[in-house]
């Protein structure tokens, strides 16, 4: 007999919360993806907002992760150091413990995928930055010692210089 169902429930419900939140922060990743190809600031800057909400809200379920694991590792009598989600499985009725089971390998298989679009999308990073780099080197390269807007006039020579005038066709 399961000696803590409510404790077992509630440690599913808020895996099933980070399951979600890992499968919408894949998503956000791909587009992160695109958007860097893109040279998209402003798609970029937005994204990296969403990714900080998914960050501030995966920090509160891995803390009530961890808090609900200590309270049903202390109900079960399960020694907490080093807590993990197989051993609580280990000590559970066979129905319960499946089901953790299944939400952890799934879970880890998640976080597997997200760390590996982590690393792909760090490596896209680094070839646009290298390629923005070296674009800018190139252009530095090629501007004039002396910035020249036209013509060198003596001072006092070119009517209203120093304005910008708008040419119509």
């Amino acid at each position: 007999m399961t000696r803590a169902p409510e404790e077992v429930d509630r440690l599913l419900a808020v895996l099933e919360a980070e399951e979600k939140l890992y499968l919408e922060l894949r998503d956000l990743l791909q587009q992160e993806r695109s958007l860097v190809l893109d040279l998209d600031g402003a798609g970029l800057e937005d994204l990296v907002r969403k990714k900080e909400a998914l960050a501030d809200e995966g920090r509160f379920l891995e803390e009530s992760r961890e808090a609900i694991a200590q309270e049903l590792a202390r109900q079960l009598g399960v020694d907490s150091e080093p807590l993990t989600l197989r051993r609580l499985s280990e000590t559970l009725k066979a129905e319960k413990a499946d089901g953790l089971r299944r939400a952890q390998a799934r879970l880890a298989a998640l976080v597997g995928s997200v760390r590996e679009l982590l690393d792909a999308n760090s490596a896209v990073a680094g070839e646009a930055l290298a390629e923005v780099q070296a674009t800018l080197k190139v252009l530095g390269r090629l501007k004039p010692s002396e910035p020249t807007y036209g013509p060198q006039f003596e001072s006092g020579e070119v009517p209203n210089a120093g304005r910008l005038l708008r040419r119509l066709a």
